[in-house]
């Protein structure tokens, strides 16, 4: 009859020689690049893509307190999770038609690794994409609104969307500049 020094042994060698494997099986695989996946949003009737490592996440629609002498597409602070976040129009700050309050649903907050307490309003998330299963659009794109527009893709359902670069939208001297 075994210990239960002895079975404890038996559980650490057990316990060593998973983890050897483990890392050896680690060490031996591919090493694949990560697929170009982005969320997919819509902003009033427009549909946007976001790469996914620069987005933090889509909460409903907080309240969002005005501050006084701003510009008018900074809808204001909204408190997320305990997080101050400044909320932008997007299409406002581009030049569009402010979004309409029943197409207002949603706050997609940037990333932390943006360093910027922002966030944009969204009428909806409505999936993720990979870049490889759409069809870059060619030819004469439309202007782009700011330099935070990219490419447009097409997907299988024939739904055209605009790569939505966060990282030059946060940097933007146009996005920065709410005081009016």
């Amino acid at each position: 009859m075994a210990t239960a020094g002895e079975a404890t042994n038996r559980q650490l060698v057990k316990l060593r020689e998973f983890s050897t494997q483990l890392a050896q099986r680690l060490k031996e695989a591919p090493n694949k690049p990560t697929e170009p996946t982005r969320l997919a949003i819509r902003i009033g009737s427009e549909n946007f893509l976001v790469e996914m490592a620069l987005a933090g996440e889509i909460v409903s629609l907080p309240s969002i307190a005005p501050v006084p002498w701003t510009r008018p597409w900074y809808r204001g602070l909204a408190n997320v999770r305990g997080r101050l976040v400044g909320v932008v129009d997007l299409l406002q700050l581009a030049g569009g038609d402010p979004l309409p309050a029943d197409q207002t649903h949603q706050v997609l907050v940037f990333g932390e690794v943006l360093g910027v307490n922002a966030g944009i309003l969204v009428t909806r998330a409505f999936g993720i994409r990979n870049l490889k299963n759409l069809t870059l659009l060619d030819g004469p794109a439309p202007p782009a609104r700011g330099s935070w527009e990219r490419s447009r893709y097409r997907d299988n359902d024939g739904l055209t969307m605009i790569e939505l670069e966060l990282r030059e939208l946060a940097t933007s001297t146009h996005f920065a500049a709410i005081a009016t």
